[in-house]
């Protein structure tokens, strides 16, 4: 059995990273200031061991595997500083993350707007089916329980494009990480609200870094009506096909709105105006995973009914 420290496990996604590497058989161990009590003791009950309030440097003996740290750990820190002195193998959340899945078809989803809509889509189709796929969320995503899934079943793994720094003093973007075999990107409207970086510029930086870390022969599907998202497109390396897609073909009969298919309309129910347009990034990448548009538009139009209710 595979030990895993974590350091910094109050974070959204280091807790959840900590319930799914028990769940797979690891062997857990975590470290935090200020934990709260349900959370510890949610840990405590999947059998993960909490080394108590605060670093515990003597703790960490081996044999560790791997000592992951959160986004928030300084490098001063204890812990960290006798995982370095031990020689243990030392990783942030996306590095360890892309070793789990390294042997599964990547999947990146990112951009400003629509990834988490799209991410919805294509899990309830893969969930319908029945293709095993393991995941990684930046952010809650109802009705999904955790912001991590791993399973040695899994030959699908899907990534929300997380355009956070990786740590305090690793300034390269999660992002950077992953190396998808697949990259949907939405569109690249930059403002200070929503890009986790001070200029235009420097944003452009992170999704040209990603579209260069695209895995050989791979796929990045953009939206075709962002200049940006174009831009990138123009300028992948020969190797990997750029796919644009927008809005699906729809119309309007007594009120209701059908998808236009060469199977005929598909009705669907449409909760907000980028619908349409999310919609046709899922059939695509669902398609290179090997779901057939027909079962894809069947999946889609039970998944957009069920958002009426």
């Amino acid at each position: 059995m595979r030990k895993v420290h974590l350091i910094s496990v109050s974070e959204p996604l280091m807790f959840d990273l900590a319930l799914a590497l028990k769940e797979k058989g690891y062997e857990v161990s975590a470290s935090d200031r200020d934990l709260d009590e349900a959370r510890r003791l949610k840990l405590e009950k999947a059998g993960c061991v909490y080394l108590g309030d605060g670093w515990f440097p003597e703790q960490l003996k081996a044999p560790i595997y791997s000592v992951v740290l959160g986004s928030t750990v300084q490098q001063d820190n204890p812990e960290l500083l006798r995982a370095k002195e031990l020689g243990l193998m030392v990783q942030s959340i996306p590095e360890f993350l892309f070793q789990r899945v390294r042997g599964k078809t990547r999947v990146v989803v990112a951009g400003t707007r629509g990834k988490r809509s799209i991410l919805a889509m294509i899990m309830w189709i893969l969930k319908r089916q029945k293709m095993a796929f393991d995941y990684a969320l930046a952010r809650e995503l109802p009705p999904v329980p955790h912001l991590i899934e791993l399973s040695y079943k899994a030959r699908i793994a899907l990534v929300e494009g997380d355009e956070r720094m990786t740590s305090s003093f690793d300034k390269r973007f999660r992002l950077e990480f992953y190396r998808p075999h697949i990259t949907v990107i939405t569109n690249l409207s930059w403002t200070e609200a929503v890009a986790k970086c001070d200029t235009p510029e420097a944003y452009r930086k992170i999704y040209h870094a990603l579209s260069s870390s695209v895995e050989r022969d791979g796929k990045i599907i953009y939206f075709e009506q962002d200049d940006e998202a174009n831009l990138l497109a123009k300028g992948v390396r020969k190797d990997i096909t750029a796919l644009p897609y927008g809005a699906h073909p729809a119309q309007i009969i007594d009120g209701e709105t059908f998808l236009d298919t060469r199977f005929g309309n598909i009705p669907v129910y449409m909760p907000n105006p980028y619908f349409l347009t999310n919609l046709n990034a899922a059939r695509l990448t669902c398609r290179l995973l090997g779901v057939k548009d027909l079962d894809f538009y069947q999946g889609i139009s039970e998944y957009s009914l069920s958002l009426r209710k």
